[in-house]
């Protein structure tokens, strides 16, 4: 086939990944297909000293086998500090696994505040675990956060350039 620069090819071209590509809104969970969400209202975290202790957060991102990931969340509204200590274990002795996991903290509108986003390789017969402080000096402004987990089956960096659109699409 022979194009004309002056035809409408490359303008409809453009125009169809204009329509089919999935923007980046930072608005909840819709900017993250694939993932298997939970999520609660902040009314659930429970004051406790002076931070609020939110529900444990447990989900398999291998619905068929013993794979585990944790999550305890603990916000601190007047230093404006959401403290997270995610944890993976997979128990499955074959399987080993890229894992991606995301929280995002949204407003009453839906809109982003925090978001956290980790893809670890995780070996058969293992655990890890790490411990994040998140800020925002939007954190009273907080409604509700939503959890996702999936089987990155595309790799470590799967879902990275979504989460780097989600951080930019965030307003401080």
């Amino acid at each position: 086939m022979i194009l004309n620069l002056g035809s409408p090819v490359p303008l409809l071209a453009s125009l169809l990944c204009f329509v089919l590509a999935q923007p980046v809104r930072a608005e909840g969970r819709g900017d993250w297909p694939g993932y298997s969400w939970q999520q609660f209202g902040i009314a659930k975290c429970l004051p406790t000293a002076s931070v609020l202790t939110c529900p444990a957060f447990h989900q398999k991102w291998d619905w068929k086998r013993d794979q585990w990931v944790d999550i305890a969340i603990a916000i601190d509204i007047q230093h404006g500090r959401l403290n997270l200590t995610q944890q993976l274990s997979n128990r499955d002795r074959h399987d080993d696994d890229d894992v991606c996991v995301t929280v995002l903290v949204l407003d009453e509108g839906g809109l982003t505040i925090l978001a956290h986003h980790q893809n670890w390789h995780l070996r058969h017969d293992t655990a890890m675990e790490d411990d994040f402080v998140l800020r925002s000096g939007k954190i009273a402004a907080a409604a509700s956060i939503h959890i996702g987990s999936k089987q990155c089956r595309q790799g470590s960096h799967q879902d990275d350039a979504r989460y780097a659109a989600v951080l930019a699409g965030i307003t401080p």
